[in-house]
């Protein structure tokens, strides 16, 4: 959650430390406020663990937290959005929703990409299992917040992707049991952002629309990574389904929520298309820094 400018940064942790006379370590810090914010999250779920774990989800405090540490990230996120946006514009790189599927569907692949099918290795793979745990052990996240409301057409082409990603009540065919089996035959412990704002569900209905038209060209690269690491056809499971799965997923939301959505809500059309390029960038930005992130750990492992 890097949304504070360096040279902010710096001027800041130098004035802790004169105060405190300790080093302040930047990037600690912004690893404890995403913790902080994932546990305060996750009381929107249920997890079914212990009941007394939820006696403060309706406290104001912690809303009142959550508000404090999400306002200057979002803020950031929009600065961010707003200079990738510029560039692509200045570049001609601006469309409609069915130019940006069949832009999205399968891009080439990036150089964090790269690296995915073609170096790394097993400890790699395991890092890249235990990030991606935060979605991988609870799909479908993203589509319950924007299935629930109004009954109309869109709604119910959500929650069909919805009913698929929980196997359809099979809970064999649901896709974190697919998710478990691939942590599970790695070793890896298998226990257990997007603000949630209705304002902008058109937001989060473009975000979810380039995640599921995406998704497979990213998911073919994770499949190539556990295929080198000896990960087994049944645990690699989880991939294969996404892949097949996500792309007919993909020209639905297209199809059934996105232009649906464009001819709901002419005068705001735009929010979807900036949730859209809004998770791009991000995923960009998320997928570069794990590669970076497991390139570190593989070469203190020295693998």
């Amino acid at each position: 959650m890097e949304f504070i400018p360096d040279d902010v940064a710096a001027a800041g942790a130098a004035k802790v430390e004169a105060a405190t006379g300790e080093p302040f370590d930047v990037t600690a810090a912004h690893s404890f406020l995403q913790r902080l914010l994932y546990k305060i999250n996750r009381l929107n779920h249920f997890w079914y663990d212990d009941l007394r774990n939820y006696e403060n989800e309706r406290s104001i405090w912690l809303a009142s937290l959550r508000d404090t540490i999400e306002a200057p990230w979002q803020a950031w996120e929009d600065q961010q959005m707003a200079a990738a946006a510029a560039a692509e514009a200045a570049s001609g790189g601006e469309g409609q929703p069915t130019s940006l599927y069949a832009r999205d569907v399968d891009p080439p692949l990036s150089a964090a990409q790269q690296y995915v099918v073609d170096t790394m290795g097993p400890l790699g793979y395991c890092h890249l299992l235990a990030v991606g745990s935060v979605d991988g052990l609870v799909e479908a996240s993203r589509q319950s917040r924007v299935c629930a409301g109004a009954a109309n057409e869109v709604a119910c082409a959500i929650f069909r992707v919805l009913m698929e990603e929980y196997g359809t009540g099979r809970y064999s065919r649901k896709h974190s049991t697919f998710y478990k089996a691939m942590m599970e035959e790695l070793g890896l412990n298998t226990k257990l952002l997007i603000t949630e704002r209705r304002r902008h569900y058109l937001r989060y209905a473009g975000a979810l629309t380039f995640f599921e038209i995406n998704g497979p060209s990213v998911y073919k690269t994770y499949l190539a990574a556990g295929k080198r690491s000896g990960l087994s056809d049944t645990a690699a499971g989880y991939w294969a389904l996404h892949i097949k799965e996500d792309e007919r997923h993909g020209r639905q939301m297209l199809e059934e929520v996105a232009l649906p959505l464009v001819d709901m809500y002419p005068k705001d059309a735009w929010e979807m298309v900036l949730g859209y390029d809004q998770d791009r960038f991000m995923g960009t930005r998320a997928g570069a820094a794990l590669v970076a992130y497991i390139q570190q750990q593989t070469r203190w492992h020295g693998r």
